[in-house]
């Protein structure tokens, strides 16, 4: 206990004197991230709130299905942050100097695997803290719930449900190390995907969403009963369901019946601690063994590698001027010789592939024009947020991650201008084509081209390149050449405030197409002339926003790279 205490004091100390010692500019940078935490949260409370007024004032829903929705989110929500955590947690526990420093120290492998285990859980989740508590806030306060509740619901229930999901996330990967070394790194990643998308597949054929809704319709108005004769067997065994069953009984006051299901998430978390502790003893140190040996075996192999021949080799020539040549294929062979990078881009194809196989089921052709309207920019909006997550992850690092190295690439005889734009222009117009290739699949279900399918192609193209610039900028802006990781460097503090504005935006897509969808539908089912005024207006008002963040986030971009450090 001693050890970990003396790491956690100095791990404190560290993070004083940096901030202590740090310049204006970047205490006033801090300063500007809290603001933009506290309105985003904020925000977030005020949506909340008047999510849920619509739901049950207007759409007249009742709490059993309100709970029965939340609780679906919460289950995407877990496998989230489990998946992401062993992404994080192996940068971590395995990769990080300071790990490879601890290893040469006298101190018991588990106190490190302890400490490394909720330091990398803490490091990948303020996003998520932030947005459960001001969600958990806006609810209680739309149901007037007492102090009490906000107490039992962010500590006693929120924190122990992502904790929960974050450790097995990192218990699994110590199983999945194990794995690797008899079958190997790449089957070992096929093979987790397949679980995890036939679990998510399993869980939504089995609670069947729409299924739900017809069968609790039948009761209207009597929508607030106990239904839970409707779920599935198994789901009374799932954390998110325990976590939306106490919120669901406190609303109705039965106060001792929601705590019987907060303590089944305190004991879930008790003994997933108890598993982690377990399983660190038994496997850390030998996982750790073992990604030192594929980290050996893929730097031999790499020293075997033809690096004259084969796709887009430094040994051959190609259409572009030597030095565009040079940075190009540099970028290429950075991005896919880290396993990280391919490993993340291997999930977001999987996503979209999923995204794509299930869209044609969406029904979009439903009589009630609201309806539709939502249900539109529903689709619309994941489009955008997949093309987010693909900026935020492969643009947001993309400066950071030369690292020490980057003098080499700023004392060469290039230009500020044309190393930005080898770095911007290969990941931006790949995410347009994943963009516009979402947003094609997206229309099959409305069988016909017309304004809005166009419309909409535009639109999806100018929210590629604002995200694309706006990450990229923030990239920049937020730089840090003391941190190779990809994963890290898209985890920190200038990432999350980079993912707020990302949230900030999407939010503005959602006002700035809401009138335009909803008066396109209106029309249609009415089978009225078509109003193309307003879809033009708000194309144009994308296409100024576009223009302005990439000029904005370019200009301050190359500022920023010709500055010293």
């Amino acid at each position: 206990m001693n050890d970990l205490i003396h790491i956690l004091k100095y791990k404190v100390i560290s993070f004083l004197n940096i901030n202590k010692f740090s310049s204006m500019s970047y205490k006033i940078r801090g300063i500007i991230s809290s603001v933009i935490f506290i309105l985003f949260g904020y925000g977030t409370f005020l949506f909340t709130k008047s999510t849920l007024a619509f739901l049950l004032e207007e759409a007249h829903i009742g709490l059993f299905l309100l709970h029965r929705f939340i609780s679906m989110l919460l289950f995407v929500f877990f496998f989230s942050i489990n998946a992401g955590n062993i992404v994080v947690a192996y940068s971590m526990i395995f990769k990080s100097n300071e790990v490879y420093h601890l290893m040469t120290r006298p101190i018991e492998y588990i106190k490190i695997f302890i400490f490394k285990m909720f330091e990398s859980i803490l490091y990948s989740s303020p996003t998520f803290l932030l947005l459960g508590g001001s969600i958990l806030i806006g609810y209680g306060y739309y149901f007037q719930l007492g102090f009490e509740f906000y107490f039992v619901s962010i500590f006693l229930i929120f924190l122990p449900f992502v904790f929960t999901a974050a450790i097995l996330g990192v218990i699994l990967l110590l199983v999945l190390i194990q794995i690797a070394k008899k079958i190997g790194l790449k089957a070992t990643i096929f093979v987790v995907m397949v679980i995890y998308l036939t679990s998510v597949y399993a869980f939504f054929k089995f609670t069947n969403p729409r299924q739900l809704v017809t069968e609790v319709m039948k009761y209207y108005p009597n929508l607030n009963f106990d239904f839970s004769f409707l779920d599935p067997f198994f789901s009374i065994y799932l954390p998110n369901y325990w976590f939306a069953e106490s919120l669901h009984w406190f609303v109705k006051g039965n106060h001792s019946l929601a705590l019987n299901y907060v303590l089944m998430i305190l004991l879930a978390f008790a003994f997933v601690i108890f598993l982690s502790i377990l399983a660190g003893l038994k496997l850390y140190h030998k996982s750790y063994l073992i990604s030192l040996e594929l980290k050996a075996q893929r730097d031999f192999e790499r020293t075997k590698e033809k690096i004259n021949s084969g796709f887009f080799s430094f040994g051959k020539k190609s259409l572009f001027e030597s030095q565009t040549e040079v940075l190009l294929k540099k970028e290429f062979w950075q991005f896919f010789r880290e396993p990280a990078q391919w490993f993340h881009l291997s999930v977001i194809v999987f996503l979209i592939l999923i995204f794509v196989a299930s869209i044609s089921r969406v029904n979009l052709l439903q009589t009630l024009p609201f309806l539709q309207t939502v249900t539109y920019l529903i689709v619309f909006i994941f489009n955008s947020f997949l093309i987010s997550s693909i900026t935020l992850r492969f643009l947001y690092p993309i400066v950071s991650i030369e690292a020490e190295a980057f003098w080499k690439i700023k004392s060469s005889p290039v230009s500020i201008k044309r190393i930005l734009l080898i770095k911007f222009l290969p990941v931006t117009l790949l995410t347009i084509l994943i963009a516009e290739l979402l947003n094609f699949f997206s229309h099959i279900p409305i069988r016909k081209l017309d304004v809005l399918m166009i419309s909409s192609s535009v639109n999806i193209l100018f929210v590629a390149l604002s995200l694309s610039a706006l990450n990229f900028g923030m990239g920049l802006y937020f730089v840090s050449f003391n941190e190779k990781n990809p994963v890290k460097v898209a985890s920190s503090q200038g990432a999350t405030i980079s993912f707020l504005l990302n949230l900030v935006y999407l939010v503005f897509l959602i006002a700035i197409l809401i009138f335009p969808v909803n008066e396109y539908f209106h029309r249609a089912t009415q089978n009225l002339r078509l109003n193309y005024l307003p879809f033009v207006i708000s194309s144009l008002m994308l296409f100024v926003v576009s223009l302005f963040l990439i000029f904005f986030f370019f200009k301050a971009s190359e500022k920023k790279l010709k500055a010293d450090y």
